[in-house]
């Protein structure tokens, strides 16, 4: 990326003296923005364009070009690829349409730039791209009309973005907001550079605080894993706008954690782990880069507000309690300092009502702000103005500025009126300090600090336990050998490898010998088809339960057999399981589903409605800490169910955390040969007592035909 990012010699292609056309843009963005290095205008129309030599190919450049700029088209682009490899060119920016995004003749070209890329050792960023920015230095490698303004805010905020569209939208709205940036990224098809690649060179710039992104899907999973976790490190925040999160990816259909999770949840999940602070749209992220830019984080939940309404005080109290903050009464002591700079009629408990008439009293509100960020009793400051116009509120920014500038504390500000208020906007907006224009969404602002505080406090990656060699040849050969979703009882054999409590059963392939397995468990019993092709038993017919007698059995013997052809004639049936009946418990549902890009992520809800109609379920990376076994029993809605309600004791969750750690154990030895695992149902019994696997399918990476099925 340094040849990109930081080029000696640019040449741009197709140049133009129009400077109204694309190339001609190109060309003068980096005049207009003083570009330190050297540009090379390639064009054989012109000796020269604007006092600079003009050269009919990239061959008559006797200088080092690092860099090169290509918007001509789609057709001249491997020719003109092939020329910059000849001479050496290490790095190229293809800001040209009509490649992969046009269907299969435009892939074919596509594949064929890759291929010449490869063959002369250059990289790539693009095609169908809107360039890239290094605004310190001036090279502003794009057309976007974003670059027609006189002075760009350089400032320590990254941006890599999928779509150049959105990419220069976002840039223009931090711009407006008086965010400075430094880097954007835009990739395009990503034929070769990838949106991972340029978030891992933001991150170790350190001339990079705050990293946001424009994600439709990454394609270089370890490589974006490992650029999370050095942001994670060092304490830079990432924003993510990820947007088209549906079930791609999803080839395992059949089982219910693949059906419920999809990509989105993978990414939700993982983004959860590391801190990456998700928008949920393009104010949104322009809001969270505004709150993390002055790169101060609060040491605790509790914020104060202070406010000219008591409305509004109220609002922003019950929004901050919504998200987890605090908001607590002041202790009488500062509640007494705080009396003496607002009038006698306002409010100093929390939020404290300082009323309109003070912000007209000299240094009283400022005053006040100080005595609340130095006080130990609050962590973070909300100030909400509502009605200021002109010099009033000119002053009222500054009094708020200097606050803000002279604490370590984060502050925002609401201030919810239009633009009669613009002088005191234009202060806070020069100083830096985080302004939102509702209660809403300064307090949103705020709460991502605070999570994000949080997570810095407590992230640490979590040990994986020591890989036992044979049983990790064992799960890999079983499932590279399996063209199709495992049986029941074949997959509980792979579990109990784990410690995982599994049901006592066999496999019977005669009803004598059904009757034989059931006198010798005791009834009653449960019997199932053991089929690697008839997934969901409950839909053939596949399953009894309360099974009670010799005659019992064999009558579903043969039943249920009849009943597996009729429903899948051509399935391969290994028998019958002959199982115990276990006892009733809480049923819940864990699985494992294999994220393309992102790696395995462990589901656990709770089972029946709670999963199936309610969505109630959590997801987490592989692999787990104990803590995060133990935290995804209390994150689910229905926690208080595994607790114990209305007279109904609390489960074993001892248990059911070590099957969390048995199944993510399971995930890490396995690797990429395992797409999917579904316990469900697992039944947990009352605290000390245990749980049981009752049910499972474990689906190889090589089995997707069978999962489409």
């Amino acid at each position: 990326m340094h040849y990109f990012m930081e080029p000696t010699g640019v040449a741009i292609f197709g140049a133009s003296q129009d400077f109204t056309t694309i190339n001609g843009k190109i060309l003068k963005y980096l005049l207009k923005h003083q570009f330190g290095g050297q540009i090379y205008p390639i064009n054989p129309k012109y000796k020269e364009i604007v006092g600079l030599p003009c050269y009919p190919s990239i061959g008559d450049i006797t200088e080092q070009v690092d860099l090169a700029l290509i918007a001509v088209a789609a057709a001249r682009v491997p020719g003109i690829l092939r020329d910059c490899g000849g001479k050496g060119v290490k790095r190229a920016v293809i800001f040209s349409s009509g490649f992969a995004e046009m269907g299969q003749e435009g892939k074919k070209v596509q594949e064929e730039i890759l291929q010449i890329a490869k063959e002369y050792n250059m990289r790539v960023i693009g095609p169908n791209c809107l360039g890239i920015l290094n605004v310190s230095t001036g090279l502003i490698a794009s057309f976007s009309g974003s670059m027609e303004v006189d002075h760009i805010k350089t400032g320590p905020v990254a941006l890599v973005s999928q779509s150049g569209a959105v990419g220069f939208m976002l840039f223009n709205l931090l711009q407006e907001a008086g965010v400075g940036v430094n880097y954007v990224v835009t990739t395009g098809n990503e034929a070769d550079v990838t949106a991972g690649e340029g978030l891992t060179y933001v991150v170790e710039s350190p001339d990079t605080k705050v990293v946001l992104t424009y994600l439709e899907g990454l394609r270089d999973g370890e490589s974006f894993r490992k650029t999370a976790e050095k942001a994670a490190e060092a304490g830079k925040p990432i924003i993510a706008l990820k947007v088209g999160n549906s079930a791609s990816g999803q080839k395992a259909a059949a089982t219910h954690t693949a059906a419920l999770t999809g990509s989105g949840g993978a990414y939700k999940s993982y983004f959860e782990k590391m801190g990456i602070i998700q928008a949920r749209d393009s104010e949104d992220i322009i809001d969270l880069a505004q709150a993390f830019l002055p790169g101060k984080l609060p040491h605790g939940p509790r914020v104060g507000i202070v406010t000219m309404s008591g409305g509004v005080g109220i609002l922003l109290a019950d929004r901050s309690e919504e998200i987890g903050l605090q908001v607590p009464e002041l202790s009488a002591s500062l509640q007494k300092e705080v009396q003496k700079v607002i009038p006698s009629f306002g409010c100093a408990q929390n939020p404290v009502d300082v009323t309109a008439q003070s912000l007209n009293q000299g240094e009283e509100f400022k005053k006040c702000l100080r005595i609340l960020l130095a006080s130990d009793e609050l962590d973070m400051l909300i100030v909400a103005i509502t009605m200021a116009t002109g010099q009033i509120a000119e002053k009222i920014g500054r009094d708020i500025a200097e606050a803000a500038l002279g604490t370590d504390k984060p502050l925002v500000v609401s201030w919810s009126v239009g633009q009669v208020a613009k002088p005191g906007f234009e202060v806070l907006k020069k100083a830096g300090v985080p302004l939102y224009h509702s209660p809403a969404r300064a307090v949103k602002a705020i709460g991502a600090l605070y999570h994000y505080a949080n997570f810095q406090k407590n992230w640490k990656l979590p040990a994986i336990d020591k890989i036992d060699p044979l049983r990790k040849s064992q799960i890999q050969t079983v499932l590279r050998k399996s063209s199709q979703a495992l049986s029941e009882h074949a997959t509980k054999e792979l579990l109990e490898l784990y410690g995982l409590p599994v049901t006592k059963e066999y496999v019977a392939v005669t009803a004598e010998e059904a009757v034989g397995i059931a006198e010798k468990f005791g009834y009653p019993v449960v019997m199932k088809i053991d089929s690697p092709d008839i997934l969901h038993k409950t839909e053939a017919g596949g399953v009894a339960v309360n099974i009670s007698s010799p005659q019992e059995v064999r009558a579903k013997f043969q039943e249920i057999i009849e009943r597996g052809k009729a429903y899948n004639p051509q399935a391969k049936i290994n028998g019958i399981l002959i199982q115990e009946q276990v006892t009733p418990g809480v049923e819940v549902i864990i699985g494992l589903q294999r994220d393309p890009v992102l790696g395995t992520q462990i589901m656990f809800g709770l089972g029946g409605i709670f999963v199936e109609v309610l969505k109630d379920f959590i997801l987490k990376p592989v692999p787990l800490s104990r803590e995060d076994a133990e935290n995804m029993l209390n994150e689910i809605k229905g926690a208080a169910l595994l607790n114990g309600v209305r007279g109904r004791g609390a489960v074993d969750k001892e248990a059911l955390t070590e099957i969390l750690l048995g199944v993510s154990q399971l995930a890490v030895e396995a690797e990429d040969t395992l797409l999917s695992l579904d316990m469900n149902p697992v039944t947990v019994l009352p605290k000390g007592l245990g749980a049981k696997v009752l049910d499972g399918v474990l689906i190889s990476s090589d089995s997707c035909q069978t999962c489409t099925n």
